[in-house]
Order: C-alpha cells, then sequence, then structure tokens
C-alpha cells in the first residue's frame, strides 16, 4: 500500500514532533525530581524537627512540664483529641504528648528515654526552671568536660540540659 504524495512526509514530521515533545517531558520532569531531592539533600535538621512521641495517662500534667521548658502549642498535621503538638523555637524537637489508657508505666512505646537541650548558661537556666517550680535530679554533673542537670518527666523521660 501507497501513501499518497506528501502524507509519508507529514506522517513523519508527526512521528518526529511526538518523540521530541516525549524527550522534553522526560527531561523536565528529570530535572524537576533532581532538584526537589537535591534541596532536600542541602537542607539541615533545623528546617525538620524531630518528632518525639511522648505517651502518657496524663497527658495535662505533661504539657504543663513542658510548657515549663519553653515549649508552645504548635499546629500540626498530628494535632487531635488525643495528640497534643508542642514545638520550641530553637531546638530540633518537636513533641507529640499522645493520651494513652495504658496505666503501665513500661509501655512507652514509640517514645524516647531521653532528650538534651544545649543552654548559654546552666547555672542560670536551672535556677530559672526551679523557680517554675520543676526539681532537678542532678543540678551540676560533668561528663566528657560538658557540664550538665538533669530532671525527669512526668512520664519518665530524661531531660538534660547542657553547656559546652
Amino acid at each position: 500500500m501507497r501513501l499518497p504524495a506528501g502524507h509519508a512526509k507529514r506522517l513523519f514530521l508527526g512521528f518526529t514532533c511526538s518523540i521530541m515533545f516525549l524527550i522534553v517531558f522526560a527531561l523536565l520532569i528529570a530535572y524537576n525530581t533532581e532538584a526537589e531531592s537535591s534541596s532536600f539533600i542541602k537542607s539541615n535538621v533545623e528546617d525538620y524537627p524531630l518528632t518525639i512521641n511522648i505517651p502518657t495517662t496524663r497527658p495535662e500534667v505533661t504539657i504543663q512540664f513542658y510548657r515549663r521548658l519553653g515549649f508552645k502549642t504548635s499546629d500540626g498535621i498530628s494535632s487531635g483529641l488525643d495528640v497534643f503538638s508542642m514545638e520550641k523555637e530553637g531546638t530540633p524537637y518537636r513533641l507529640e504528648i499522645l493520651y494513652t489508657k495504658a496505666p503501665d508505666k513500661n509501655a512507652v512505646f514509640n517514645s524516647v528515654s531521653g532528650m538534651s537541650f544545649r543552654v548559654g548558661n546552666l547555672d542560670n537556666s536551672v535556677r530559672d526552671l526551679e523557680a517554675k517550680g520543676l526539681r532537678f535530679v542532678e543540678r551540676s554533673g560533668k561528663r566528657d568536660g560538658i557540664s550538665y542537670a538533669s530532671l525527669v518527666d512526668p512520664n519518665g523521660i530524661s531531660v538534660k540540659l547542657f553547656e559546652p
């Protein structure tokens, strides 16, 4: 079967344009994906807070404790009836206080055993927090040349303040 005169050229031109369109489209997708992933790789941990889950049977007491440490309510995807999100400017932590009915203190699932905060002046920070009603387990520890103080939250999670 033979095509009428001029149709072969048009088919070839249409096919060539379609292929070129697909190549340009593929390059745009590849460039956009590369740009997104390279910006993610270059970002700091401060740009993406670490989420720490704190399961508790007493959310009001836990929220009050972390407010005394300077955390504030944050709007987030996980905010809800049983989850209370908190953040503190200058820290990479985002806390999610999870209400649980489990009375067992060993049921600290999806949580951490401790966290640390760098402070400018350890003595002043300890005094300020004690004035807010927090009690320290250790006021002036020293390890590897770093001074620290530690306290425990209402759920048994160790909180350390350190001054390099």
